[in-house]
């Protein structure tokens, strides 16, 4: 995937009020999640008036979102696709936020994943040989050297370049950001009143007439009579935020399991739970006590703890773990980026530029997130 990503300086100031007013938005928005909010932001900095549609009392994942940027994942300690691009160009586009709205969003942190049987310390030793992980992988440390409060039988490594991204302060930024401005509708989207105006060459929406329509729903995207067909498949992802003060965890990322983030203020959030078959936005006991038997088996026996909380949510996932973007074949005007899954703080940023280049600069999508890899069969 290239890297050439920026279409201009992220210092390039948004348009004012009045001048919105005076120019109606061209494009329309359907979400204001974080792919939804990141293209909004973008277009504005780039002199695009736009108007967004997204409801904040309707389910959602950023909402319930960690934002951990891990590169290597998955039992088989894979690098995620892409990764030295995506981590570049996410850490750039949350520090020019970070400087607009003077508030911190981006944190690089350390890393430490934990072997779990004599596979993986043989896996990590493959993995450690190969070029392609040595910007990721760091030092490799014996069983038992590890933080006494963690359980360390088979031996630890460091993993370079991760971080977390504080999603849900940073989308209510941008939603704030957008009201003053005064482009963000909280409601919910009403597809069958969308229709196509041959006389005007536009998309017709409560009386405005728009050149695009740009998709961003998540799993709302199952109402969407032009797109519902994309494989998109809700998946339930719930996290715990617990205290345990005598482990005292330096603020870092654990994986054992599963992944425990430990935040500077001392409380802890661990995750995640995978479910697709279940559609409920409400937590569930199954998931509660799946997640505290790995937090059971990670620490030192007979540490004591607090649960504080319990979140979840949907992330839309596809069957190749790749996002969806593109325009729709027959229906000129209508576009969509989702399928982001449970990497949407990596992924989303440079998405975000990929579509913007599709459309304004007509450079063609990587065919590995372009939809038409998905159109042997109709869409709608």
């Amino acid at each position: 995937m290239s890297s050439n990503w920026m279409l201009a300086p992220l210092a390039t100031s948004h348009k004012t009020p009045a001048t919105i007013k005076t120019h109606p938005p061209k494009t329309l928005i359907v979400g204001a999640g974080l792919a939804g909010s990141l293209l909004a932001w973008r277009l504005r900095q780039i002199g695009q008036a736009v108007h967004v549609i997204g409801s904040s009392r309707l389910p959602n994942a950023w909402s319930v979102a960690a934002g951990v940027i891990n590169p290597v994942t998955g039992r088989w300690m894979t690098k995620s696709w892409a990764f030295d691009t995506l981590r570049q160009q996410a850490q750039f586009c949350y520090q020019a936020l970070e400087k607009q709205f003077q508030k911190s969003f981006f944190n690089a942190i350390p890393l430490t994943r934990y072997c779990q049987q004599p596979d993986d310390v043989k896996r990590l030793g493959r993995r450690r040989r190969n070029p392609r992980y040595q910007s990721v992988i760091g030092h490799q440390h014996s069983a038992g050297t590890g933080h006494p409060a963690l359980r360390d039988s088979f031996g630890h490594f460091d993993i370079l370049q991760a971080a977390y991204v504080d999603i849900p302060a940073l989308i209510d930024c941008l939603h704030r950001d957008f009201t003053q401005q005064g482009c963000w509708q909280d409601a919910c989207f009403d597809y069958s009143a969308l229709q196509y105006r041959t006389s005007q060459s536009a998309w017709q929406y409560q009386g405005q007439h728009y050149q695009r329509v740009i998709f961003c729903e998540g799993c709302g995207l199952q109402h969407n009579p032009w797109f519902r067909n994309l494989p998109v498949q809700a998946a339930k992802g719930e996290t715990l935020l617990l205290r345990a003060p005598q482990l005292a965890l330096p603020a870092a990322l654990y994986h054992h399991r599963k992944w425990l983030l430990a935040y500077p203020n001392r409380t802890l959030r661990l995750g995640s739970s995978y479910d697709e078959t279940d559609s409920s936005p409400l937590p569930t006991a199954q998931a509660y006590r799946s997640l505290l038997d790995a937090f059971e088996h990670m620490t030192a026996p007979n540490t004591t703890y607090r649960v504080e909380e319990q979140r979840a949510g949907h992330r839309p996932t596809t069957p190749d773990s790749r996002p969806i973007l593109g325009e729709h074949p027959t229906s000129s005007g209508l576009f969509i980026l989702n399928g982001l899954g449970s990497k949407g703080a990596s992924l989303a940023p440079s998405m975000v530029e990929q579509l913007i280049q599709l459309i304004w600069q007509k450079k063609p999508l990587p065919p590995e997130v372009d939809l038409q890899r998905w159109l042997r069969t109709p869409i709608s």
